[in-house]
């Protein structure tokens, strides 16, 4: 786990370094969990901890997805879903070893899926860090 504190906090300094994140606090892990979906499983859009901090999603396996809609556009099965400006959704298609890291309080939701091959899981794993006063 400290790789991975030493990797979070290593992008926030280049946010920082790159004038688009303003904080100088460091991260530590709060919590880390895996999720195996089956088919038909989802999550409804929610926030993480309290909504302070970040949060993590990195795809471990990614079943192959039944495609059964008529109309491409509607098309969201399994994807990840940054809710924007309410109503405002942006799919994110999963691929293993995708990692993407967000603010806590970002809303976000898993859409269902249905697999080619039963039983088929989709896995990844989470962490949520939060910041802490910086060592001098």
């Amino acid at each position: 786990s400290k790789y991975i504190v030493d990797c979070m906090n290593d992008y926030m300094e280049t946010l920082i370094q790159n004038n688009l994140f303003e904080e100088t606090k460091s991260l530590r892990i709060l919590s880390c969990w895996v999720n195996d979906m089956k088919e038909g499983e989802y999550n409804p859009p929610h926030t993480h901890h309290d909504g302070t901090g970040w949060s993590t999603v990195l795809f471990l396996k990614v079943p192959e997805f039944i495609d059964d809609t008529k109309d491409p556009h509607k098309f969201k099965d399994g994807q990840l879903c940054f809710i924007m400006n309410q109503n405002i959704c942006h799919y994110v298609t999963p691929k293993v070893g995708d990692f993407y890291i967000f603010r806590a309080d970002h809303q976000h939701c898993v859409m269902p899926f249905k697999t080619k091959k039963s039983g088929a899981i989709r896995r990844s794993m989470s962490f949520n860090f939060i910041e802490v006063k910086k060592d001098v």
